[in-house]
């Protein structure tokens, strides 16, 4: 994923520090062609400051044939706090990774101090995730036939790790 800036800054423009409350978001999905198929779509993130100055992220969407699948949920973007600071960080879906969901999403953390979003970097496909607050953990659900498995993780020390590992069938998950 990169990042860029667009627009160009005005001497009046150089003092302002924008805040995490100035962004507004939209992202569009590009299909790229090769002889007539598609083989991937690139994600671009638009952030667009109080000042109108926009910053563009750029995420890859899973390498799938994107029209057999549902592309309403590619380039999605969703607000939720993943590093439980109390400021909103984004997500963005890059894509189902099979016909049981298992969706991928590519991260960027809000750093209050540097007045910016920055990739957040892990080991290891959070699939599907969900924020549990009350226990500052990252779920992550997987899916593949009957199997179902739930991973949780925890930050320390600015990273991600596993914390707890959970397998099941989904049958067994239903009946609960």
């Amino acid at each position: 994923m990169l990042a860029a800036y667009g627009g160009q800054m005005s001497a009046q423009d150089t003092d302002y520090v924008p805040q995490r409350s100035d962004y507004s978001f939209h992202s569009d999905v590009h299909a790229i062609n090769d002889d007539g198929d598609v083989r991937w779509d690139s994600i671009v993130v638009y952030l667009t400051d109080a000042k109108g100055h926009t910053q563009e992220l750029y995420s890859q969407a899973l390498p799938l044939d994107t029209l057999q699948w549902n592309r309403n949920c590619i380039g999605e973007i969703v607000e939720d706090d993943w590093n439980f600071d109390g400021i909103p960080d984004l997500q963005v879906c890059t894509g189902p990774m099979n016909g049981f969901g298992n969706y991928t999403y590519d991260v960027w953390l809000w750093n209050d101090k540097t007045h910016k979003f920055e990739e957040l970097k892990y080991d290891c496909e959070i699939y599907s995730p969900s924020i549990d607050s009350d226990n500052k953990c990252i779920v992550s659900f997987w899916r593949l036939d009957d199997e179902v498995e739930i991973i949780k993780y925890k930050w320390k020390d600015g990273k991600l790790f596993e914390f707890e590992r959970e397998q099941m069938s989904a049958s067994n998950l239903a009946d609960d």
